[in-house]
């Protein structure tokens, strides 16, 4: 089918699509907390500041820690509130669903408890309700759970409930290619198995496709539709990475229809992309569907509210696509609040306005640290030796340990002749040290080392003591 002209409409400076919102201004809730105790790693309480420091939900929180130290826990504690108000479907003669505030299955499935403890694991949150994420707080209300007894209070206000999300987990695959039955999946699976799957996304734009080459009422709006989703799909990469999406139909016996990117290299079916690109696809495609589904009668259901989890956002992403990531999602998602962990300076560094937390171990318990650096405008090797990474030194181990062994060496009131034999060997092993941030800057700093040297040589004294010296 041909793919139809953009219809969008208006566009902000950057391209991002208009952040227009349901003309019902439904009102929507964020995390502004959550507080654990004796939850998995977590012993005594912990609370994760989710706010933005005035009193309002942070638009971007990155939590930073060790690997163990609770970082997927507190993304699936924050989705256990979301799973904990849904309607469980009922056994009854009409077998349909039942307002429940809690299902007492989900206390297996969820796990929370601390290992060999006889505690009581409570898990807890605050969240504020209002228009927008930078929106004025209408009202802050709390929901409570204690795993072991499998009581729950959660907050309900004027019929909103505790926030709405979707969790993206470290296994972000693709589901299979046959259509699925639209709304039948959990939101938040991945983030509790790496055996679920995401929704698809060539068969979400595949059916995009068709339903804008049909005739009648809704084509303007099922058009806009598929702008959209393509806008959104080319644009979360760098420039020129992914350039156009195109709808082909294989010839021959029982024609297939497929999607295919425009790369540097040609044109490319989803499948054959690089695996950062199926991934990022795949899970911004998922929440995008999802929105859609969710805000159908919105102009723009991407700017409509929700919050996303994201468990290692930097999963798969070379360092310049997780420079860029966190700014293209907050153009097209303007009222989403983002909630994700990461392994990279570059994640930290990138959301250096944001919200941060460390995770950091105690003996037998992880604390929860929100009062971190501020990084702005710092190097990424500077990161790495901060308290949010804590590495010793950015250089390689091995060189640290012979730069270390050579000052400990000069650290003597004399050396020995294997010590300055054992000086010079590690002097010739580590080389010349690059000072500057960029290859040029390194490069020029040599040129000027080596300049400076060679003026110097001109200007020592000579050993003819009739030659005067320059």
């Amino acid at each position: 089918m041909a793919t139809p002209k953009n219809t969008t409409g208006k566009r902000s400076p950057k391209g991002a699509v208009s952040g227009e919102r349901n003309g019902a201004e439904r009102p929507a809730a964020y995390f502004l907390s959550l507080t654990v105790e004796n939850v998995r790693c977590f012993g005594p309480k912990q609370t994760l500041d989710l706010s933005d420091g005035n009193a309002k939900p942070a638009a971007w929180t990155i939590i930073l820690g060790l690997n163990g130290t609770g970082k997927t826990t507190v993304l699936q504690a924050l989705a256990g509130f979301d799973r904990l108000r849904r309607p469980v479907i009922g056994t009854g003669p009409n077998k349909g669903p039942t307002p429940r505030l809690f299902d007492p299955a989900l206390t297996s499935v969820f796990n929370f408890r601390r290992t060999l403890s006889d505690q009581v694991a409570s898990l807890s949150i605050r969240f504020s309700v209002s228009n927008s994420i930078s929106g004025a707080v209408l009202t802050t209300e709390s929901s409570d759970f204690e795993v072991n007894t499998g009581s729950a209070h959660l907050g309900l206000i004027g019929g909103i409930d505790p926030p709405w999300c979707c969790g993206y987990g470290a296994s972000r695959r693709m589901g299979a290619t046959s259509l699925t039955e639209s709304g039948a999946d959990d939101a938040t699976a991945t983030l509790f198995s790496d055996k679920s799957d995401l929704r698809n996304p060539e068969e979400w734009l595949l059916w995009l496709d068709y339903a804008a080459a049909k005739n009648g009422d809704e084509v303007k709006h099922r058009r806009a539709r598929l702008a959209q989703a393509r806008e959104v799909l080319l644009g979360v990469f760098p420039k020129d990475e992914l350039r156009d999406i195109r709808f082909v139909t294989a010839e021959g016996t029982n024609p297939t229809s497929r999607v295919e990117f425009k790369t540097p290299f040609g044109w490319v079916p989803l499948r054959q992309l690089g695996y950062g690109y199926q991934t990022l696809i795949t899970w911004v495609a998922d929440l995008a569907n999802r929105m859609v589904e969710r805000y159908p009668d919105s102009p723009n259901p991407l700017a409509e509210p929700a919050v996303v989890l994201v468990d290692e956002i930097d999963l798969h992403l070379h360092p310049v696509w997780q420079r860029k990531l966190m700014g293209f999602l907050s153009e097209r998602f303007p009222n989403t609040q983002f909630i994700a962990t990461a392994h990279s300076p570059l994640v930290a560094q990138a959301a250096a306005n944001a919200n941060l937390a460390v995770l950091r171990r105690e003996g037998d318990h992880v604390v929860i640290d929100n009062d971190v650096d501020n990084i702005r405008n710092w190097r990424v090797d500077q990161i790495l030796t901060s308290d949010l990474f804590g590495l010793k030194t950015a250089r390689p181990p091995q060189i640290e340990a012979w730069l270390e062994e050579r000052q400990t060496l000069l650290s003597k009131p004399k050396l020995t002749a294997a010590d300055q034999r054992r000086v010079k060997e590690l002097e010739e092993l580590i080389g010349e040290l690059p000072f500057g941030e960029t290859h040029q800057e390194m490069s020029e700093r040599q040129e000027i080392r080596k300049t400076l040297d060679l003026l110097l040589k001109e200007c020592r004294p000579t050993d003819d003591p009739h030659k005067p010296a320059k």
